[in-house]
Formats: C-alpha cells, structure tokens, sequence
C-alpha cells in the first residue's frame, strides 16, 4: 500500500514485477489543469526514496529538468544547421558525410543524455576493425570522425554550461 505523503512530494510503491516506483508532480498540464506525474524506478524502496527526495529537491530549488528525449542523431543534426554556419561548404559536405555514413548509423539512436564516454570509444576503435564485410577505415578517417563528434559534443556541452550559468545566476558550483 502506498505511503501518503506530503502534497507534491510523491508516493513509493512496489509494482508487481518486484521493482519500486516513486510518483512525483512535476507541475500543471496548461490545458486540462491535470496534474503532470513522472515516476522513478529502483531496485529497493531506499534507492527509490533517495531518487525522490533528489527530484523533489530540485523541484522545490526550481532547478528541476525533466531529462532530455534528444537522440545524438537528432542533436548532431541541430549542430549541422546551426553552429557550423562559418565553415567552407567542401568542409560542411565532409562533416555532413562523416556524420551521416558513420556516426548516426552506430551512435544515432542512443539518446543524447544516455551518451557516455565509453560507448564513443568503442564506437572509434570500431571504425578501425573490419566488420560486416566493410574494410577497415584508414585512421586519418577516422580521426576525422573523432574530430566532428568531439565539435558536435563540445558545442552541447557548452551550451548546457551557459544554460546553468543563468540558471544559477552566474554561480555554476553551488549547492
């Protein structure tokens, strides 16, 4: 039976597959007036309470953002139109070929929040290994690769750096 607990501060239950889930607001649907509810998942009711108490934290801070549904291929497409606007055209065409014929195929569908240092790696070192009949590619190719998804990646990560500067009012590190 689940816990009542505070207005907005969600409820704790365990799911017939064994799993806890914890039911938060994260506001008000605009149109109907209904309320908006996500939900945690967790192996153990603490593990599901420690990741509740977390949101409801950033909730009541009003620093609270729902993770982001964005694919990498979906990002590197947004980079493609809007922030490679001050290169030659022969350098955009190589970038958008690099990005289409190797990096949405392998990387595409990964969301861009889920994307971790060691998936990119395997990806590289991938790109050197014959596999499904294609060659190997040449290692200044693949470099090249490198190259585009470390611009692509930096460009996302500097703009969430600018976001939680005013987010934060300039002070980045606080608590």
């Amino acid at each position: 039976m689940a816990k009542k607990n505070a207005n907005g501060a969600g409820t704790i239950r365990q799911r017939s597959d064994g799993r806890w889930e914890a039911r938060y607001t994260v506001g008000f649907d605009t149109g109907t007036g209904k309320q908006i509810q996500k939900s945690v998942y967790g192996k153990t009711q603490k593990e599901v309470r420690q990741k509740l108490a977390q949101v409801t934290a950033e909730i009541d801070k009003g620093a609270y953002t729902e993770p982001s549904k964005m694919t990498v291929a979906s990002w590197l497409r947004i980079w493609l139109s809007e922030y490679t606007g001050n290169v030659k055209p022969f350098t955009l065409r190589a970038y958008q070929d690099r990005i289409n014929l190797h990096v949405i195929p392998a990387l595409g569908a990964v969301k861009l929040s889920s994307l971790s240092a060691p998936m990119v790696q395997k990806f590289i070192n991938g790109l050197g290994k014959e596999h499904n009949g294609k060659k190997a590619l040449a290692p200044k190719t693949i470099k090249n690769i490198h190259g585009v998804l470390h611009k692509a990646l930096l460009q996302a990560v500097l703009l969430l750096y600018q976001f939680l500067v005013v987010l934060h009012g300039g002070d980045v590190f606080c608590q």
